[in-house]
């Protein structure tokens, strides 16, 4: 299957690449490469986007916001139907520009304050209470010697640590996780109709249940992540204020960030170490794999696989010359496997000495602010699940499955048996 027109083409030539087919969904790695390889610079009709495929361009757009913009990284990829869009505006659904979407100089200025709680400091604080809610979860759900790495392990245990930090209570677990699958259905999915309208009620009620979380902390501020992003914004001194419609945008972001590319990097992980048993045999020998091994598996199969730019103004990308205010489509599980930066990029290797120069968290200003967080917790569930399952190996015939869209990338189901 070709993935590609010529660069010269005009730009409203029709191509194959469908990045949600079921073969590009099941293992979209060759597809990516063929992509790379042929034509690494393409318009991709279907999709109106302009596709970038190697490390280095897609590595200088992230790091050059001066000449590219992301306003357009979390806009829905198909446009919302006009019932949908109601749905969202009646429901009081008003998010703004903030954090991953928001340019120069606003992004500096909401960075600085939501790095307070993701300090190297706050990060490290928290592997004892990690650790504890991963045993935890070992000692109630895999005691069968039969379990789903997703459904009992990773569906929520990063959310249940992103709640401690913001101060949430645990009962309201359903509630962000639907919320976010609702989120992520309507901005990277291709929804029918049907599917975008009951998508947009949900969206519109996470809005409202993050507004009322920041409504909360600005009457009762505590000793949590949202309390310390208000009290930083309420305060006199400061030259800069965040309006609650800013905080709330940053809030439903974080509350779907904060887990879900969190949520596949351990499914990934655990699927790829336990297909390559010499690697799964090896962390259980010794621990101190471990970190690089979860940077290959970054590299490898990124939880994340592809994000969204946009040209400021007309660029050359590749030697191929990009219309101003083009959409643009950057392919990170491609650049991962470049062969210009990662000898035998098709081949897993946990002892790969350049595996951390992955893309999959992002580069420059716009670098993912959680992923010392999801590295963390990542390290810790394998430390403890390899220690305790050394016999840990995946279900006989299980096929996996992968959800529909074109950024978030993990199985929605990983039997295993010891």
């Amino acid at each position: 299957m070709s993935l590609y027109i010529s660069p010269s083409a005009p730009p409203d030539n029709r191509d194959s690449f469908d990045p949600f087919s079921p073969e590009y969904l099941a293992d979209p790695y060759p597809l990516l490469s063929d992509a790379r390889e042929t034509a690494p610079v393409f318009y991709a009709a279907d999709l109106d986007h302009w596709v970038v495929t190697r490390y280095a361009e897609i590595r200088s757009i992230l790091r050059t916001p001066s000449k590219f913009s992301a306003i357009n990284a979390i806009d829905p990829m198909v446009g919302l139907c006009p019932q949908a869009a109601r749905e969202l505006r009646d429901g009081g659904y008003a998010a703004v520009p903030a954090l991953v979407n928001l340019d120069p100089p606003g992004h500096a200025q909401q960075r600085r304050l939501a790095n307070v709680a993701f300090t190297p400091k706050r990060i490290a604080a928290l592997e004892p209470m990690i650790r504890k809610v991963t045993r935890r979860f070992c000692d109630e759900r895999l005691q069968d010697g039969e379990a789903d790495i997703i459904a009992d392990l990773a569906w929520a245990l990063p959310a249940l640590v992103l709640f401690r930090i913001l101060g949430l209570p645990d009962s309201d677990l359903v509630r962000v996780k639907e919320g976010s699958r609702h989120r992520a259905m309507v901005i990277f999915g291709r929804a029918s109709e049907e599917e975008q309208v009951s998508a947009a009620q949900q969206l519109a009620g996470f809005w409202r249940y993050a507004a009322r979380l920041i409504e909360t902390r600005i009457e009762n501020p505590g000793d949590d992540f949202i309390s310390a992003l208000v009290c930083a914004c309420d305060d006199n001194g400061g030259s800069f204020k965040l309006a609650p419609r800013d905080l709330t945008s940053i809030m439903v972001q974080v509350l779907f960030a904060g887990h879900e590319t969190t949520t596949n990097l351990i499914g990934n992980a655990f699927r790829r170490l336990l297909q390559d048993r010499p690697s799964w045999e090896a962390i259980c020998r010794d621990a101190d794999l471990i970190p690089n091994a979860v940077e290959e598996i970054l590299r490898f199969d990124s939880p994340a696989i592809a994000w969204r730019q946009k040209t400021r103004e007309a660029a050359d990308i590749g030697g191929v010359v990009v219309p101003a205010d083009a959409k643009l489509l950057l392919l990170l599980g491609a650049a991962n496997r470049d062969p210009a930066v990662f000898q035998e990029p098709d081949r897993f290797d946990i002892r790969r000495a350049n595996a951390h120069d992955h893309l999959s968290f992002g580069q420059g200003p716009h670098i993912c602010l959680g992923a010392p967080l999801a590295r963390l917790e990542t390290r810790v569930v394998l430390q403890e699940i390899s220690r305790r399952f050394p016999s840990l190996r995946l279900a006989p015939n299980a096929t996996l499955g992968f959800v529909a869209n074109i950024t978030l990338r993990g199985p929605r189901s990983l039997p295993v048996v010891w």
